[in-house]
């Protein structure tokens, strides 16, 4: 991604728009449902619906107010969220020393309830993994007799415990002024290995970043760029961070902001297509990043928003990938998802040439900035000073007018903050949140069919969280007509020397 992008971004919510269908179709592509029967001699009806996978989930229906949720606990048990008719209800542990049924009772306000078990991450420090399970549901938690349903069925096995647009992003239609609350936008993260490591030691620093953000933002979508997708986790630009920690990184920013500020606001859990073609930039690559997304809402505080988000970019891999990820993620969840990414190589006129770089075509990254799904949002990279990037977004919004299909622009990323971490800073792409704003608005209402085109409002992201919450400086910059070269796709990294120290971005 460049001096221009260093993996970036944040911001809000989805636009309203008619619902969009899938227009190609659904890889075919066996996928293993990750609750399955297991054999228990203790379990009431002989098995248990079982998983150990993070942020899976099992939807039941239950036909009494007042009920008892059965389970077997044990030695390698971890804990499960569970939601009745939508809203969390309790964390249950279960591990045990030993083998044994246990059960909770549960109050419904409703005769006719869907509960919902979502496997958690984390576990009790004594057990030896984390695997969850559901035995039966009965009206009484000292016997499973008459009335209580052994091995129940599952309705859906890849339910989400979140609704989709619970909150709606801002689209301002000018640049605040200096002095206004508005003015100072929210800021990510790229998270690295050693900003979450030792987990344990980095959660109270993490809510502590995210206190001091909420009390100088007012609102926002902050994004947690973890880097590219890899076995049970990311790669945390050099040094990896398992599921786990990235769910326990998206509840401690969640935890320090809702405590700290009114919001509203939104926790993204950002990956990229960083790599090239490997088996997490697929379709089971998306499906996995929703079970992430899934457990991290499932632990964190529900008055903010969790989601997902993604750094599609042309330069880093072909389109079919990127298209079959947001596929498999937008088919198991209607959690948000943010293409914070970019459109390498796009034509920055509007006229019928389509192609980008990398065999992508202006129509590859409509699919994954919007039209794969109405829970799909853009937040394009505008970095460049010469305005190459807003040119080529403004392009994408005609196409999509032609189309008659929708491109939710509900944010725009810069990366100020993170040029500010290196020396030198980023002398072509170092553009400040309201200008890169500014620049696409202007190149919008330049096209007769993209004026007055809703853009959401700008966010930025830096390396970590190290030093408090600090205003980049604002910029300004003047944006001519004139086509550049397109940008390419480097990474630029804090310097711990006096030199800027530029790596590719993985």
């Amino acid at each position: 991604m460049r001096a221009s992008r260093l993996v970036g971004l944040l911001v809000a919510a989805s636009v309203s728009a008619p619902v969009v269908a899938h227009a190609a179709p659904v890889p075919a592509v066996p996928v293993p449902s990750a609750w399955q029967p297991r054999s228990v001699s203790v379990a009431h009806g002989g098995t248990v619906h079982s998983t150990s996978i993070t942020g899976a989930s099992a939807l039941f229906e239950v036909n009494r107010k007042t009920f008892a949720l059965w389970f077997v606990a044990g030695p390698k048990n971890g804990r499960v969220a569970i939601f009745v008719n939508g809203k969390k209800v309790r964390v249950l542990d279960q591990y045990a020393s030993r083998t044994t049924r246990k059960a909770v009772m549960i109050r419904s306000s409703r005769t006719k309830n869907t509960v919902m078990a979502v496997a958690l991450s984390t576990r009790n420090r004594n057990s030896k993994g984390t695997t969850v399970n559901i035995d039966a549901f009965g009206p009484s938690a000292a016997t499973c007799a008459k009335g209580c349903t052994r091995s129940p069925r599952i309705l859906d096995r890849e339910a989400s415990s979140q609704a989709v647009n619970s909150q709606a992003p801002w689209y301002p239609t000018a640049v605040p002024a200096k002095t206004s609350a508005e003015w100072v936008v929210p800021i990510g993260s790229y998270v690295r290995g050693r900003d979450v490591q030792p987990i344990d030691t980095a959660v109270p620093v993490i809510r502590a970043a995210a206190c001091d953000q909420a009390k100088k933002v007012r609102q926002g979508v902050v994004v947690l760029s973890f880097g590219k997708q890899v076995a049970g986790g990311a790669n945390g630009f050099g040094q990896t961070i398992p599921n786990s920690e990235m769910v326990a990184t998206a509840s401690a920013w969640a935890a320090g902001l809702a405590e700290c500020g009114p919001g509203p606001w939104e926790v993204a859990i950002g990956t990229s297509n960083s790599g090239g073609v490997t088996a997490y930039n697929g379709y089971l690559g998306g499906r996995s990043w929703s079970k992430v997304v899934a457990a991290a809402r499932a632990e964190s505080d529900p008055r903010v928003v969790i989601s997902g988000a993604v750094d599609l970019e042309p330069g880093w891999g072909p389109s079919g990938q990127a298209r079959a990820w947001v596929d498999g993620y937008v088919d198991s969840t209607s959690a948000r998802l943010w293409n914070f990414g970019s459109a390498d190589g796009c034509p920055q006129t509007f006229t019928t040439d389509l192609t980008c770089n990398n065999g992508w075509t202006i129509d590859d990254v409509l699919w994954v900035s919007s039209h794969a799904g109405p829970n799909v949002l853009a937040m394009p990279q505008i970095h460049t000073q010469s305005g190459s990037q807003a040119r080529q977004w403004a392009v994408l919004a005609a196409r999509a007018i032609q189309m008659g299909m929708p491109l939710r622009i509900a944010s725009i990323t810069v990366q100020t903050a993170a040029c500010s971490q290196v020396s030198g800073g980023c002398p072509t792409t170092g553009v400040s949140a309201w200008d890169g704003w500014s620049q696409l608005r202007r190149y919008l209402d330049a096209q007769s069919s993209t004026v007055g085109f809703p853009v959401g409002a700008p966010t930025d992201i830096r390396w970590g969280w190290a030093n408090g919450f600090v205003i980049p400086p604002a910029t300004t910059t003047t944006t001519t007509t004139t086509t550049v070269a397109p940008t390419t796709t480097t990474t630029i990294a804090p310097s711990t020397t006096t030199t800027v120290a530029a790596t590719t971005t993985t």
